[in-house]
């Protein structure tokens, strides 16, 4: 790793400059800052072209937004003396901006005579402001005043821009590019404790708050490690911690707090820093309009420009504006978007976390949700493992809780992708019987998840409508869903691969593949999954592959037709109306169970007690199952000891599922509501 000591310092720090005559954006003194922290500096060894960096005459120093250059550079300077150069704020660049600059500065004596150099800080801005013409026309100036020196210049700039630097300064000077990497653990723990003295004078406690903040950015690590270091290594990211810190008296109660898994730091806050320091780059453009600078380029409007980059579509129309400073917007977006932090300069996200937020904005803007839909259900158990925070926060914050259809198997898909071996999560979508018309469209919506080592699982609910498509892609797990009025489609490919238990009923049932995998979940004895619909239709053309111990049974109008003939069942319905209620009560009581710690059958207590599942029989029936030993509770939970089931009831687990109840069945059932 190239650094201040081993680098900057050896190659620049003879350098020395008489006092500057005033030119706009040129400095001969920059503050060190009291928080630097150094990042990762590494040659680029694709477009070194085998110079040695310490020998060569211009130096490009490259990274993704949010990185860092800016601040890597002023201290650069400000440690060996060199002239700093902001083309943010300097006038824009042409073909003699340099060597006119060092003319009107007074400095064309110190550089004639080699003792001093220059440091020219946003490449990218300067971009931005002028056309690519002068913009080559400024290097060429930069090159022809290189040819001859021992001192290099050093320029910064986003990915980008330098690579059009490189373009056009390597056949004309020897050019080394260096790359800004990402703060690991250690250092991410150096920079931010750094950000959190800035923010207040002294602390009473500044061990605990160095642990706090440890703890928090593991904790954010976890939740981003398929990322590396990359999203946890942006500066931002490291300052909202720092903020986050900083708000909290006592920094002991917070690391309790984290410890006992709350999250104190949301992937949601981090992002929202970056986007609002991307805005902050309107300062570098003077609008006619001042006003334009609170209007334009907001979080919101980044969000959506990145959609159309990555997912496809228009761009969103720019709000009204002269031409002139429509020309002046358009000319920044032009390299603003391409050279976002959340793109990795590909048109693609540069993280998972981002390509999250990017999606989520997709589905739920009408234009874009259907092309996102079809894209993620192309991904099938390789779901986004963040994209059900954001979303999960984006209905939350707007009030209304309401998870679309559509979007109902996406949201699901990304939560199971953050499991872990042992860890549990199951969809449940219910529709109240006993609810009016207008409310019997719409469906109860719960999602389970159950952690390692939390003793209670997370319960995270919320409402869909029942007429709309439930797109389930093509690996479904652990789902009950009742909606008789919806339909819902499977399968988004060649193949689909249900993972028991899995219930379905629905109007209308879709199958899109040709190859149907029925397979039991891991390591426990209970494997049933169950499609019942008025209507179906799909392409199966092969018998269904049926795998271990799990069962299928499917039951639609034509189902005992191939190549559904050996799954095909009947409902049986009994002839006492009161009776067959009672049993829709037990099947419902028994298949809320979902496995749980060391493969034991379990529901939250509060969810078999709840109105909608004791209505009617349902309370006598849930009595007489804890009666008979058949469900247990603990206070919390109710676990259901599925040999007693079957030897009480004569029923099994699968046969709940599959609504196969014989005689002794039927006749617990009439004991059970007298």
């Amino acid at each position: 790793m190239l650094t201040l000591e081993n680098f900057w310092l050896p190659l620049l720090g003879n350098a020395t400059a008489s006092p500057l005559k005033e030119v706009t954006g040129w400095f001969a003194k920059i503050p060190a800052l009291s928080t630097f922290v150094e990042a990762p500096l590494a040659l680029n060894d694709e477009l070194t072209n085998g110079h040695d960096a310490r020998e060569a005459k211009v130096l490009l120093i490259s990274a993704p937004g949010a990185v860092g250059k800016s601040t890597l550079a002023k201290e650069i300077a400000a440690r060996t003396g060199v002239v700093y150069i902001d083309l943010a704020i300097a006038d824009a660049v042409g073909a003699n901006t340099i060597s006119g600059g060092l003319a009107k500065s007074g400095l064309f004596n110190d550089w004639s005579e080699q003792r001093t150099t220059l440091l020219i800080d946003g490449l990218d801005e300067a971009r931005l402001r002028v056309t690519q013409e002068a913009f080559e026309a400024f290097l060429r100036d930069v090159a022809s005043l290189c040819i001859d020196r021992h001192l290099p210049v050093i320029m910064f700039g986003r990915t980008g821009a330098v690579q059009d630097a490189w373009l056009v300064m390597e056949s004309l000077v020897s050019v080394s590019v260096l790359e800004i990497g990402y703060y690991d653990l250690d250092t991410a723990i150096d920079f931010t404790c750094a950000q959190l003295e800035n923010t207040r004078e002294g602390s009473s406690h500044p061990e605990a708050e160095r642990n706090a903040i440890a703890l928090l950015l593991e904790k954010l690590r976890d939740e981003t490690k398929s990322d590396g270091t990359t999203f946890s290594g942006y500066a931002p990211v490291l300052q909202a911690v720092a903020e986050r810190v900083a708000k909290e008296p006592n920094p002991s109660a917070l690391i309790a707090s984290v410890e006992k898994g709350e999250k104190p730091v949301t992937l949601q806050t981090v992002v929202a820093a970056i986007l609002e320091r991307e805005r902050s780059k309107l300062s570098s453009i003077t609008f006619d309009d001042p006003a334009l600078n609170n209007q334009l380029y907001t979080p919101d409007e980044q969000l959506l420009r990145l959609v159309a980059r990555v997912i496809g579509g228009n761009q969103p129309s720019s709000m009204a504006m002269s031409s002139s400073d429509a020309k002046k917007y358009d000319a920044a977006l032009s390299t603003w978007v391409p050279e976002h932090p959340f793109l990795n300069g590909r048109d693609q996200p540069s993280s998972a976390v981002f390509e999250a937020m990017i999606l989520v904005t997709a589905l739920l803007s009408g234009t874009t949700s259907e092309t996102a839909v079809k894209t993620q259900l192309a991904r099938g158990a390789a779901a986004n493992p963040f994209l059900a925070d954001f979303y999960y926060d984006a209905i939350t914050r707007d009030g209304s809780r309401n998870v679309p259809p559509e979007h109902l198997g996406i949201v699901y898909s990304s939560i199971r992708a953050r499991l872990a071996i042992g860890e549990t999560a199951n969809l449940t979508v219910e529709v109240d019987e006993s609810a009016s018309e207008e409310e019997a469209l719409k469906a109860d919506v719960e999602i389970s998840v159950v952690k390692k080592g939390l003793v209670k699982g997370q319960l995270i609910q919320f409402s869909t409508d029942q007429v709309g498509t439930f797109y389930l892609g093509s690996h479904i797990e652990d789902v009950l869903m009742t909606a008789p009025l919806s339909r819902v489609e499977i399968g988004a490919g060649t193949e689909a691969t249900l993972v028991a238990p899995v219930d379905i009923e629905c109007g209308n049932l879709v199958i899109n593949a040709s190859k149907l995998v029925v397979e039991g979940p891991v390591g426990h004895r209970f494997g049933s999954v169950s499609l019942v619909a008025d209507n179906y239709q799909g392409g199966i053309v092969s018998v269904p592959a049926v795998r271990n111990e799990t069962t299928l049974s499917v039951i639609w109008p034509g189902a005992r037709s191939h190549p559904w003939t050996n799954f095909a069942s009947e409902v049986r319905v009994a002839k006492d109306a009161r009776i067959e209620e009672a049993l829709r009560r037990f099947r419902k009581f028994v298949i809320a169970f979902r496995s749980h710690s060391k493969g034991s059958l379990a529901r939250l207590k509060d969810k078999l007690d709840h109105e909608r599942m004791t209505k009617g029989t349902g309370q006598a029936v849930l009595d007489y199952l804890v009666k008979h030993e058949i469900i247990a509770t603990d206070g919390t939970m109710y676990y259901l000891d599925p040999d007693r089931l079957g030897s009480e009831t004569g029923a099994t687990y699968a046969d709940c599922v599959t609504k196969n109840f014989q005689a002794k069945t039927i006749a617990f059932i009439e004991k059970a509501i007298g």
